[in-house]
């Protein structure tokens, strides 16, 4: 399958470094030459991946969590160096790790958010949960840092948030941290495209056959990946730490209109949460080696049908959460107008977080709050893979029943 158009795009290969690059965080640098020779690596892992014909669209690295104590000289640092060493191999960009809540101790919202404006290559994430308990310093902590990071620059919000039950080694960012052992490669794939093509070309009949069509078609995906990845990795000295099948959307093919298909659904009417539960059990038994979410992506501001339903005010931050009780990723890329109160980004995520814990799922939260002074009626982001939308009437109340207004698009 490897070479044909109905391969999926890899979105991340993802290399995810070890602990003692880091010197196990005894010192205030990174060793800058060892993560550059780890990005020759991944960079070539990306080099055999186009090779057979794929479209590789980021090659990343990931460092390990973070659970002691860093204070604020030693995370600048760190970022430093990361970037550095991207920089000597040519890698794009880079995860700093999960903040524990072990390792927020003397560290500021504000200087986590400094450090990500200086870096924009560097992702980063605060652990919420991660056990039975919601850890609801670390959230409050997180609602701070979306503030902090609204404040200072409109996009830098896409590369924070905060994360519960998240697993290591997973390739998509944000959220994505080493295990700290032996470095390994993770890979993620832009897959909603081939599974949009399938079900037009034929609808399944029923939710079974809904399920059945997403095992079946990201197994045909993943299978000449694993493939090639394996012996790959062997030969450069990495481990294969597997995929994130999470279905990763395009902006001209989305998970949105494949949940409409299948389910026979418009997405936010009655249905929406069966048609969410039976495509991430075909996710879930796709049969190979999985790491990260591993369920089904909403990324409201990535995909046209689901912002589309978030302007008509058909779903909304309680109904995206209520879906992420059956599927994957919890609430991401939600647009907030700059009047939301800092107590209410800060509520959100201890929503997520208290569902993550009572179901040990992983969950995230990416909260897209715009700037003071913005436009209070849409939302302005200039990435190119953004769908703009105006923000419906009654945002943190939206009704049902709202008429649509025309879509803007970046």
């Amino acid at each position: 399958m490897t070479g044909t158009t109905s391969a999926s795009p890899v979105r991340a290969v993802t290399l995810c470094l070890p602990d003692e690059l880091f010197h196990g965080e005894r010192t205030d640098t990174a060793d800058t030459a060892g993560i550059g020779r780890y990005g020759e690596k991944a960079m070539a892992i990306g080099d055999e991946i186009a090779g057979a014909g794929y479209e590789v669209q980021t090659v990343r690295l990931s460092s390990p969590a973070l659970d002691r104590p860093i204070g604020h000289d030693r995370l600048r640092a760190r970022a430093a160096g990361l970037v550095e060493g991207c920089r000597r191999s040519g890698v794009g960009s880079a995860s700093l790790g999960a903040l524990r809540p072990s390792g927020l101790t003397g560290l500021e919202p504000s200087v986590v958010a400094e450090v990500l404006i200086a870096h924009p290559s560097l992702f980063l994430a605060v652990v919420v949960a991660d056990g039975a308990e919601v850890d609801h310093a670390a959230v409050a902590f997180s609602g701070a840092v979306v503030r902090e990071l609204a404040s200072r620059d409109a996009e830098a919000n896409f590369r924070f948030a905060a994360v519960a039950h998240l697993g290591a080694n997973a390739p998509l960012f944000p959220g994505s941290y080493s295990d700290g052992g032996d470095a390994g490669v993770s890979v993620g794939l832009q897959s909603a495209g081939p599974l949009l093509a399938r079900a037009r070309e034929a609808a399944p009949a029923g939710l079974t056959g809904a399920t059945e069509l997403t095992r079946t078609c990201l197994h045909e995906q993943l299978a000449p990946l694993d493939d090639l990845l394996r012996p790959a990795c062997e030969r450069h000295g990495l481990l294969f730490h597997g995929f994130d099948p999470s279905p990763a959307c395009a902006p001209d093919a989305g998970i949105g209109e494949f949940l409409e298909t299948v389910g026979g659904i418009r997405f936010g009417s009655p249905g929406t949460m069966a048609a969410c539960a039976a495509v991430t059990a075909g996710i879930r038994s796709v049969g190979r080696p999985t790491v990260g979410y591993a369920g089904l992506m909403l990324p409201v501001l990535e995909d046209r049908v689901l912002a589309l339903a978030w302007q008509e005010g058909r779903i909304d931050t309680d109904s995206v959460l209520a879906y992420s009780s059956v599927c994957g990723a919890g609430m991401d890329t939600i647009p907030l107008p700059a009047s939301t109160p800092e107590h209410e980004v800060t509520a959100m995520i201890a929503d997520m977080a208290a569902l993550s814990a009572r179901w040990t799922k992983p969950l995230s939260a990416r909260l897209m709050l715009a700037p003071p002074d913005s436009d209070p009626h849409r939302t302005q982001f200039r990435a190119e893979q953004i769908v703009n939308i105006d923000y419906p009437t009654g945002q943190h109340h939206p009704t049902t029943n709202g008429s649509a207004r025309h879509l803007h698009c970046t």
